[in-house]
């Protein structure tokens, strides 16, 4: 069974009050484990004297677990159930942070770096399926995109204690680690969900394999706004250097691309229940492609890049957002859990590839490589989008269907 007896309860009831304690873990998890970590530790490297490509590699295998551990997160909470399985994935980092206290040496950064990754691959697949388990469907569009502006909140949090500990590493890490065992308590007040039953014939292989039938677009999607942001958040910075704007005002615009993340994730989960997760894609998806070619068009104008970004910002963490909402929409109960795992793998993968490409592409089209590439990227998904209305490209084997 995915759920523990612990977890057992109607489908029916609503625990509004648990929902919020998810997502208050979440959050706090979030502050540490995507924001404030990476920085902490990448400082802490400099300091040492580690050159960029060490660094980087080490703050890359944080990623690299992401993408690796992922699928056999729903056996852990089959194992444990939901609950347990959130707070393992923040006692794992406090381990994590706990051991950068351990001065100057890569190794144990590495080690630290690997299992913040765990923790946060455990925690983030569960509090997706544990909020999709929790809420009615008709309200799981809002539910979702709360929770992701939540996240959105917490990549903005992060950096800023870290900024405040001024340099005192062991300041920054008490902190972060009292945050960690905040989220570990707000878990056990987080909601009891229903139980269902593993397909445990068809063993992860065989679950992978029913997801990826099932959810073809929603992948492409996760994959899509990996690729998007971390292109953004790498690069956008440079992109704009390029012509000539300010250091401070580039990365001004790029945090107005992440406060459109964090601001516009509910609205577009109420676009998905009002209308559907689709027509909230396909909206998502053409202001992706007139953001693109309007910035191309008027990148000497700041106040009309500002307003682009922000769009940008919540459409491409939008894709994201309804690629959950889509999996809690269409999966089976016993496979919300993979299909989470499934969807976080391939948003990590284009987080991967993102950087790589767009930094090949960036002295190309006439520095605007990168931005052509996305748009490039975005009318590709437009079309599956379409093609995706023939029923025998997106239903599912009738073994497979879906609830």
């Amino acid at each position: 069974m995915i759920w523990s007896k612990t977890d057992r309860i109607s489908e029916k009831q609503d625990d509004s009050f648990g929902i919020v304690f998810i997502n208050l873990g979440s959050l706090l998890a979030q502050i540490v484990q995507i924001a404030g970590f990476p920085t902490l530790l990448a400082l802490a490297l400099s300091r040492f004297g580690y050159p960029s490509w060490v660094i980087g590699a080490i703050l890359a295998s944080q990623w690299l677990v992401v993408l690796l551990l992922a699928p056999f997160v729903p056996k852990l909470m089959t194992r444990f159930g939901v609950r347990l399985a959130a707070q393992l994935g923040s006692a794992l980092s406090v381990v994590a942070v706990l051991l950068l206290l351990i001065p100057n040496s890569a190794i144990v950064s590495g080690l630290s770096a690997i299992m913040m990754g765990a923790g946060l691959t455990v925690r983030w697949v569960v509090c997706d399926t544990w909020i999709v388990q929790s809420v009615h469907e008709k309200a799981r569009g809002r539910a979702i995109g709360i929770h992701e502006t939540l996240m959105g909140l917490g990549l903005a949090v992060g950096p800023f204690i870290t900024m405040l500990s001024n340099g005192n590493e062991t300041a920054a890490v008490a902190i972060y680690s009292a945050i960690l065992i905040a989220s570990i308590v707000c878990f056990f007040r987080g909601s009891i969900v229903p139980e269902g039953d593993i397909d445990e014939a068809s063993g992860i292989s065989g679950q992978i394999k029913q997801v990826f039938w099932i959810l073809p677009l929603a992948l492409l999607a996760a994959l899509a706004a990996g690729y998007v942001e971390t292109s953004m958040v790498s690069l956008m910075p440079l992109y704009l250097l390029n012509f000539e704007y300010p250091e401070t005002n580039a990365l001004t615009l790029l945090s107005i691309f992440g406060l459109g993340g964090t601001i516009l994730q509910a609205p577009l989960g109420w676009i998905a229940d009002r209308w559907s997760f689709r027509a909230a894609q396909l909206l998502c998806v053409a202001l992706i492609i007139i953001g693109g070619t309007s910035i191309i068009t008027l990148i000497n104008l700041p106040w009309a890049i500002a307003v682009i970004l922000f769009v940008w910002g919540g459409c491409v963490g939008g894709l994201n957002t309804l690629a959950v909402i889509e999996a809690g929409s269409t999966l089976r109960p016993e496979l919300s859990g993979t299909g989470m795992a499934m969807i976080a793998s391939s948003y990590t993968l284009g987080g991967v590839i993102g950087p790589v490409v767009s930094g090949a592409t960036l002295s190309h089209g006439n520095g605007h490589g990168p931005i052509i590439v996305i748009v490039g990227l975005m009318v590709a998904y437009s079309l599956t989008l379409t093609l995706s209305r023939r029923k025998r490209f997106c239903e599912p084997p009738q073994s497979a269907a879906p609830l």
